[in-house]
């Protein structure tokens, strides 16, 4: 299904096999967001699991930004693929539902620091 795929580790620290973008778009003001379908584990079928990411590409870096790094705003794991891309397909085209998710990774961060 996925043709080119890379070897990742994800966000959960597992060995995953990462495709092409399932879907892209241009974001308002500069940037893009896209919809990534990780496997990870795959072939062993008793711990297979699909892990959906909605990513956001910033536009060019520019010296006064320090936010110029692709950020996974989601992550929605299951063992149903196409639930996963469902819903992550649903964040991605929702504007409002990725700001928020921006707003509250920028504050787990600063948290964390």
């Amino acid at each position: 299904m996925l043709e080119s795929q890379q070897r990742d580790t994800g966000a959960r620290g597992r060995n995953v096999d990462v495709g092409a973008p399932l879907y892209t778009r241009p974001m308002p003001g500069g940037g893009y967001v896209r919809v990534e379908l990780v496997v990870s584990d795959r072939g062993d079928v008793a711990s297979e699991r699909r892990l959906g990411r909605v990513v956001i590409e910033p536009r060019d870096a520019s010296p006064r930004r320090d936010d110029s790094a692709p950020l996974v705003v989601e992550e929605v794991e299951g063992d149903d693929e196409d639930a996963v891309v469902a819903e992550c397909f649903r964040i991605a085209r929702d504007n409002a539902a990725i700001a928020r998710r921006v707003l509250r990774r920028r504050l787990e961060v600063r948290r964390a620091d």
